[in-house]
């Protein structure tokens, strides 16, 4: 996820560049056919609760091949065209492999970062060579500037519209992502505790995580418990995985606040492996990318996305990873 930059530094550049060459007319860039779209399960969302959003890719029957090595970009942008927050990744299936005259569609989870901003943000999408060899493409539809296509508004709201968690017993201090500053994470102990203000309504937890099987002396197993209710789910691979956890409001009990557990069946201590890892002397369990406890009612069409029904030690398969986080 990319911070905060400025939409404006092409045009400053571009501006730049004109005092340095003979003023010339170029000729407008051919459109190619594609028709960008998204959809998304809730249009006003809180800063750090969690969205799904649908990209589509409709191609016209005179749309071009695009070359390999092509990536989206997905830019949130605020009032003043600053951008607040991206989801760029490789579209599935690959750009490369699109065929004119057909549609291309699928599902991402896009958390909402915590900023400094509420009110509406312009989504836009476009087509760019992650290589940097090739310019963005020319799609069909309302180009914002430097070839990025609106194709929806979302109001974002306060944080304070979240159930808002309490974090207590089991938690390290959060840390950056090392590939990228701009992704926090926190590891957990063995066992991890929040508490929640009990919303009296079914509840969906969304979790995004991982941890290192290879240091676990039997496959990792966890097991989140909420009020009453618990899922085992084993771990397979080191991925990062999303889960969603759907929970009755009768399965949290009657008491003002709800304890939200995880607990991995085993855990390591990096200094302590043979051979050491490094000095780190942490019990470490679950790598958290993403905590997050929303109403259900308010989620909007979930349709198509994996929910597992919370209850009385229910065992799920193994988690599935998303697309690869850059």
């Amino acid at each position: 996820m990319n911070v905060r930059s400025s939409w404006g530094w092409g045009l400053v550049a571009l501006a730049a560049g004109a005092t340095l060459v003979p003023a010339c007319r170029r000729k407008p860039a051919e459109v190619n056919p594609i028709v960008p779209a998204i959809k998304v399960n809730r249009e006003r969302a809180p800063l750090g609760s969690a969205v799904e959003v649908t990209y589509a890719w409709s191609l016209e029957p005179g749309a071009k091949k695009i070359p390999a090595g092509y990536r989206a970009f997905v830019h949130f942008l605020d009032s003043h065209k600053v951008v607040l927050f991206t989801d760029d990744h490789v579209p599935t299936p690959a750009p490369e492999t699109w065929e004119a005259g057909k549609s291309y569609s699928y599902s991402r989870t896009v958390f909402v970062p915590i900023y400094p901003y509420v009110g509406e943000a312009r989504v836009v999408v476009g087509l760019y060579p992650a290589q940097g060899r090739g310019e963005r493409i020319v799609l069909k539809g309302e180009d914002l500037g430097l070839r990025a296509f609106k194709v929806a508004t979302v109001e974002l709201l306060p944080q304070t519209e979240n159930i808002f968690l309490v974090y207590k017993d089991g938690w390290h201090n959060p840390e950056a992502h090392p590939e990228n500053p701009a992704i926090e994470r926190t590891w957990t102990k063995k066992e991890a505790l929040v508490s929640f203000k009990n919303p009296k309504k079914d509840v969906l937890v969304y979790l995004e995580a991982d941890t290192s099987p290879k240091f676990f002396k039997a496959p990792p197993v966890l097991t989140v418990t909420v009020g009453e209710a618990k899922v085992a789910l084993p771990i397979e691979g080191s991925d990062v995985f999303l889960k969603r956890i759907r929970v009755k409001a009768a399965d949290l009990g009657s008491q003002e606040w709800v304890d939200l557990r995880l607990a991995m069946n085993e855990s390591f201590v990096p200094k302590l492996l043979a051979p050491p890892l490094n000095n780190d002397d942490r019990e470490l369990g679950l790598l958290v990318y993403h905590l997050h406890v929303a109403e259900a009612d308010k989620l909007g069409d979930l349709a198509g996305r994996e929910v597992v029904d919370a209850g009385p030690a229910v065992a799920v398969k193994a988690a599935s990873a998303p697309p690869a986080k850059k």
